[in-house]
């Protein structure tokens, strides 16, 4: 009878040492891809980790990661208002773990972002298509059978409009864009991107970096460039 309690027992320490090895590899699995910013890959991580042991900080983690995959997917779409409900919604969520509230810190930068690109103007496209029906038209002639040149107040209105685009500027969410297409960033899943500051000239600069993990519970940013966008002539440039 002594003998079967101690086989007992010592299985029960071994279950229960593989729970803990499984839950703690999870839950560090997560924690990295939301360093690089796949929070769906995240929450199945920690859906994981909370199937063992239901923790609070598995929970509250796995509910931040539910809002901020949803409001980056619309973002993605451009559906920037619904975007920034979920980031708001985020950005408002009390947590009580360090990971947690760099995700909160996340959201609140997100939620501003979504903010200043949904009250972007959009164009109205009847509006445009009756500018252009009333624009003068080009005049044929019908000896020479050559295109004789639109009277002068057209010249000046085409002229007016051209400088009248030209002030628009650009937003930082749209600067962002550009200098992910411009570094390439589809194809390096890895690189992040941030938003630094405003420049003495009025550009937007941005840190490109990706998480280097020293080891399994710290890392540091490794710079992959610095970038400027001039908000006029949409130029992406890179920092000396």
């Amino acid at each position: 009878m002594k003998r079967l309690l101690i086989f007992i027992l010592m299985m029960a320490l071994i279950v229960s040492g593989c729970t803990t090895r499984s839950y703690d590899s999870n839950m560090e699995l997560g924690k990295s891809q939301v360093e690089e910013g796949n929070y769906l890959e995240a929450h199945e991580a920690f859906e994981l980790a909370y199937k063992e042991d239901q923790t609070g900080e598995t929970k509250e983690l796995m509910e931040l990661c539910v809002l901020l995959a949803d409001g980056m997917k619309k973002y993605e779409e451009q559906d920037f208002e619904a975007a920034q409900v979920f980031f708001e919604e985020a950005a408002a969520y009390k947590a009580n773990y360090e990971k947690g509230k760099l995700m909160v810190q996340k959201a609140i930068g997100m939620s501003s972002e979504a903010g200043e690109a949904s009250a972007e103007p959009v164009e109205d496209t009847e509006a445009e298509q009756s500018r252009g029906e009333s624009e003068d038209p080009v005049i044929e002639s019908e000896e020479e059978d050559e295109p004789v040149e639109a009277p002068a107040t057209s010249k000046l209105a085409d002229k007016g409009k051209s400088n009248k685009d030209s002030d628009k500027t650009l937003t930082k969410a749209q600067a962002e864009n550009l200098v992910k297409d411009y570094a390439d960033m589809e194809n390096y899943p890895q690189l992040q991107i941030q938003y630094d500051r405003e420049d003495e000239k009025g550009d937007y600069i941005f840190q490109v970096f990706e998480m280097v993990n020293d080891s399994k519970r710290s890392g540091h940013k490794a710079t992959w460039g610095w970038y400027g966008v001039n908000k006029k002539t949409k130029e992406v440039y890179e920092l000396m």
